[in-house]
């Protein structure tokens, strides 16, 4: 794949297979939409309009299917998002009429990492999973499908997501569709570029330090953070990973969490679910509010393009009538980052050695990539000691954050500190220590992970463009429980600055 194809000379390209192209099996019948104007109504949809237009008979599950394959075909050879097909699945899925649900016959993409769909591959971007299918689908998937979303395929991950960019071994770098150049940052890398380019409305997503919200700054979506174990598949005895997904809207990411959210089976924490639901939280303007802009914490030079958008984000929704001043929650960053490389570290390398001895497969060169092994050897010589005490060490900054948010209803603060890097830039090196190694993902994006130590809900909203046509998002965050308020704000900045009407000129 070349590396110098432009940004125009792809949209050319996309312009002209869209009208020459011949449309897949059974995407054309005589009440069905044209073909261009069926792609443009798939273009400029999200998910929750796409499934309106299915239950009024506009078009059928199987056209949006078909567009959608069509569209991985045309840009995935560029942008590389899409790692494992199933459109074979998603087309038997459809054999007995379009599924019931919010999402009915939405195509939808899952990310390659942490998810179980029956008599699939679920490769978490590493040698070490290939060709084992999953037996079953888990819970998430049952309430992915309940939800009448058809999955299609899997989308490029960094290996095991222990990457703050998508650019594994296994699979290649995903490139950014605003500029193809530079990273769509990671962990849910894939996800983020499918929605950007077009592909989905709609894709899962994972976050255990900022994976859903880097990769959704990087590329221009929305993404949402849930509350610690809101969702089913949240990882490790820390619960720092949360599933959801990343959207082109905020209803999309709404609808999605009134039918995701909830206890699952096995979970060792419980998250409360609130009564009205997101849907209805996003109908109204929220309350008048109290919002913290955190700027100096932790103390990183920002890019100007970001802090100007944060800036931004703060006189909306101070014209907004909500109060807006500065604060800071006074938290050690630096100590923060080093008990999160400890719990990182050690509940990697434990779940590394239980999976390989579970499928009879080496840990070594032959399976896994360099940083990997590292964390896998740092984390075998870890005591239990030094892991309680980083437990402790983020309990009480979790305390510091609730009290924190008893002055503030929502903390205002940058998702990363500069525009997506280029690829290459942060990925590993050869001699790096996991204190080099890390320290080059926190010179990009140091704000993530205290949402997910903490368990508080976060939220990526995408503001503007850099000057080098890059998007810029604005980070929100609320106390424990308090993901509707959230999404209310969210949806009440995305009117006040709709980036969900702009695309990258490469699709």
């Amino acid at each position: 794949m070349s590396t110098k194809l432009t940004r125009r000379q792809f949209g050319l390209a996309t312009i002209a297979a869209s009208v020459s192209s011949a449309q897949v099996s059974n995407a054309a019948n005589s009440k069905s939409l044209a073909s261009t104007d069926l792609q443009r109504l798939y273009f400029e949809s999200d998910a929750t309009d796409l499934a309106s237009h299915v239950r009024k008979g506009d078009v059928s599950a199987l056209e949006l299917l078909d567009e959608a394959i069509r569209r991985v075909e045309l840009a995935n050879p560029i942008i590389n998002a899409v790692t494992l097909k199933h459109y074979e699945l998603g087309r038997e899925s459809l054999k007995h009429g379009t599924p019931d649900g919010p999402f009915g016959g939405v195509p939808f993409l899952l990310k390659d990492l942490g998810v179980q769909l029956k008599g699939t591959v679920t490769t978490g971007g590493s040698r070490l999973l290939g060709g084992i299918k999953a037996q079953r689908d888990d819970e998430l998937i049952a309430r992915h499908k309940a939800a009448g979303l058809v999955i299609f395929g899997k989308t490029n991950t960094p290996e095991f997501g222990m990457a703050l960019t998508t650019e594994s071994y296994m699979h290649g770098p995903c490139r950014n569709p605003w500029n193809l150049q530079h990273s769509t940052a990671g962990s849910s890398g894939g996800s983020a570029a499918a929605v950007a380019a077009g592909i989905v409305p709609i894709a899962h997503a994972t976050d255990g330090g900022g994976s859903i919200r880097v990769p959704a700054s990087a590329c221009g979506v929305f993404g949402f953070k849930p509350t610690r174990a809101l969702t089913p598949r949240s990882s490790g005895p820390s619960m720092m990973s949360v599933s959801h997904a990343l959207s082109r809207s905020v209803r999309d990411s709404a609808a999605m969490l009134e039918y995701t959210a909830g206890y699952s089976p096995g979970l060792a924490f419980v998250s409360p679910v609130p009564v009205g639901g997101y849907l209805d939280a996003i109908s109204r303007p929220p309350k008048k509010l109290r919002i913290a802009v955190v700027l100096d914490e932790p103390n990183l030079k920002l890019h100007k393009d970001v802090k100007a958008a944060i800036l931004r984000t703060a006189s909306v929704l101070e014209g907004a009538g909500h109060t807006v001043d500065t604060a800071s929650p006074g938290v050690d960053f630096g100590a923060l980052d080093r008990a999160q490389n400890t719990l990182m570290v050690s509940e990697f390398s434990h779940g590394m050695q239980g999976l390989a001895k579970a499928i009879n497969r080496p840990l070594d060169d032959s399976t896994l990539e360099a940083a990997s092994l590292m964390f896998v050897e740092i984390g075998k010589n870890l005591s239990a000691a030094s892991y309680l005490d980083a437990w402790y060490h983020i309990q009480s900054v979790t305390r510091k954050m609730a009290g924190f948010h008893q002055d503030w209803d929502i903390m205002l603060s940058p998702v990363t500190v500069t525009p997506a890097p280029k690829l290459g830039a942060i990925t590993e090196r050869e001699g790096d220590t996991i204190k080099s190694y890390t320290e080059r993902f926190r010179t990009y994006s140091a704000y993530t992970p205290l949402q997910n130590l903490t368990g508080v809900p976060s939220a990526s909203v995408p503001v503007t463009l850099s000057e080098d046509g890059l998007p810029v998002a604005a980070m929100l965050s609320a106390a424990i429980g308090q993901d509707a308020l959230l999404m209310s704000v969210c949806r009440q900045l995305e009117e006040a600055l709709p980036f969900d009407k702009r695309r990258p000129l490469l699709v």
